[in-house]
């Protein structure tokens, strides 16, 4: 996990904070205090974000040992279950069907992250979110923390220890 971990920032945050330190290095002091909840925002999110994707890929290859199987499966919990749940969305005229969208309950937690409580967009320009079909973002951790828990799950079955002795 610890290679995913360092890559996947090397990807996300670390560019993300030195364009912000150059935007406030260019701006000034006071630009960066203004504007400070970006890049904790930047921060936070991109570690949830990592941490998810992380876990999901562990969970899946422990599981699957075949690579190309487990890309599949990849695909199928990024774009199937968010299909599901636009089918579920649609069927039943309701918005919970975005419980199983990983990409919307990201994307409602971090609209949440680099907003706040004075919201002023739905997020809908990165993470496709409808205005008016955001889900609670208590319903938004609890989703993403059922899916670790599931995750740290089946790692713990596939994945046992074993003590070595010579």
């Amino acid at each position: 996990m610890s290679v995913l971990v360092v890559l996947m920032s090397l990807m996300t945050w670390v560019p993300g904070l030195l364009c912000f330190g150059l935007q406030g290095y260019l701006e000034g002091w006071q630009w960066m205090k203004d504007n400070a909840r970006l890049a904790s925002g930047m921060f936070f999110g991109a570690w949830i974000w990592i941490l998810i994707l992380a876990l999901l890929a562990l969970a899946l290859s422990a599981w699957v040992k075949w690579k190309p199987a487990a890309g599949g499966l990849m695909f199928g919990v990024f774009f199937v279950a968010a299909a599901f749940g636009a089918v579920i969305n649609g069927v039943q005229r309701t918005r919970w069907g975005h419980l199983f969208n990983i990409s919307h309950l990201i994307g409602v937690v971090w609209v949440q992250l680099f907003e706040g409580a004075n919201r002023t967009t739905s997020g809908g320009v990165f993470f496709r979110v409808t205005a008016g079909e955001e889900l609670p973002l208590w319903c938004c951790w609890a989703a993403l923390g059922v899916l670790c828990l599931i995750c740290l799950y089946m790692l713990a079955r596939k994945i046992r220890g074993a003590e070595v002795v010579r």
